[in-house]
């Protein structure tokens, strides 16, 4: 699906073509109408592709790869990132997505004044603004649901309290990789042929970009170190509470030993003292209470338990 919208002031040819790969009948629109290379499409459906800025001389296009948060399940806060691109060609601005990523148009026409943009180069800024500070809201939602673990893990953490700590995990591994990648690129752009030919007013916008992608990743590196911690007390409160059950049973197996060997001794057919007494069975409890007794009391001494 393609949609051109004109952006810019009234005597301004500024065009956004807004295109969602689906099928690839679009792929082939994009190169015929628009004479875009598969080099260039394939960049995009890559769901494995870095962010990065790429410039063709040739064909006189400046490419720019950037991750964003993509929603697994809003329920357990599980994200992951995928790949969107923009391409600048001329006085057009290409905003390449796939489904998993179609939001980011809409998100753009939501956010950004269309009619102010005064040229390419700074509706892509902008953009790049947006886009990364479009991270914040899911890391404020992982970090509420960090929260919610760190208490629970002061009462009695169960096998849910786990998977939940491990999607939190691996959302902010993504998240973590992403944001440093896009901040890379965007500190790395003042040197290319990009920012060297920025206006003043472009210039700052610039410097905005790179202020919130390296806000984004350090946001998700501290969360991320956050969860690591929690995930590691969660490990260690459940080995300390598997051990103090191995103590217990230990302990108990040991004491109950004594009565085994007692009734195994007048279990044999050999003369053994009181056997032939009626009450010899007193004496005999009397004597496993005892001893049992003894045992605890020198392994409570030892702080067994």
């Amino acid at each position: 699906m393609i949609v051109e919208h004109k952006i810019g002031a009234g005597d301004q040819d500024l065009i956004w073509v807004m295109a969602m790969i689906e099928e690839d009948s679009d792929r082939e629109d994009l190169q015929v109408k628009y004479g875009l290379t598969d080099e260039i499409l394939t960049y995009v459906t890559d769901e494995n592709e870095r962010s990065h800025y790429d410039r063709d001389e040739y064909l006189n296009t400046q490419l720019f790869i950037l991750h964003v948060p993509v929603v697994v399940d809003q329920v357990s806060q599980r994200y992951i990132t995928r790949p969107v691109a923009f391409l600048l060609k001329g006085n057009r601005v290409f905003s390449i997505t796939t489904k998993r990523t179609q939001w980011v148009n809409q998100t753009l026409s939501e956010r950004m004044k269309l009619a102010q943009i005064s040229d390419t180069n700074e509706f892509m800024l902008i953009g790049l603004f947006i886009l990364f500070d479009q991270f914040i809201p899911p890391i404020r939602k992982i970090n509420a649901e960090q929260n919610r673990l760190d208490k629970q893990l002061n009462q009695a953490p169960d096998n849910k309290d786990l998977i939940a700590l491990s999607n939190l995990q691996q959302s902010l591994a993504y998240f973590v990789s992403a944001t440093r990648n896009n901040a890379m690129m965007v500190v790395n752009l003042s040197s290319t042929p990009f920012g060297k030919q920025l206006s003043d007013k472009n210039a700052e916008h610039l410097s905005d970009a790179v202020i919130e992608a390296r806000q984004t990743s350090e946001m998700t590196s501290i969360e991320a170190d956050v969860v690591d911690r929690i995930s590691n007390t969660f490990n260690n409160v459940l080995n300390n509470n598997l051990n103090d059950t191995m103590k217990f049973l230990t302990i108990w197996s040991l004491v109950l030993t004594i009565p085994t060997i007692i009734t195994g001794f007048y279990g044999m057919n050999v003369r053994l003292p009181f056997a032939s007494d009626a009450n010899s069975w007193i004496f005999t409890v009397l004597l496993m209470l005892g001893l049992m007794g003894i045992v605890a009391v020198m392994l409570r001494h030892r702080h067994f338990w």
